[in-house]
């Protein structure tokens, strides 16, 4: 019975495994902080510049062709072919 209560302080005592959980379950803290930061910056951002990119390219009208603009085949703004 001696030996038994011996074990069991020994085993009580020793913390070496607690360091490594510990260890873990703070990087894994700073892990989960990290992508949630990185997920909403990327999920309001992208998402409001590509609504501005829209935005701006759709109020773009070409007025005048320009010099090699017959070449391409890109048409003015009333639609007509530049020529």
């Amino acid at each position: 019975m001696g030996q038994l209560v011996k074990h069991l302080r020994c085993f009580r005592s020793d913390d070496i495994g607690a360091v490594t959980i510990d260890w873990v379950a703070l990087t894994a803290g700073i892990l989960l902080l990290g992508i949630m930061v990185v997920y909403s910056i990327f999920n309001n951002g992208v998402s409001t510049l590509v609504s501005n990119v829209n935005s701006t390219l759709f109020g773009v009208n070409l007025i005048e062709c320009k010099s090699n603009a017959s070449a391409t085949g890109i048409a003015n703004s009333e639609g007509q072919s530049c020529s």
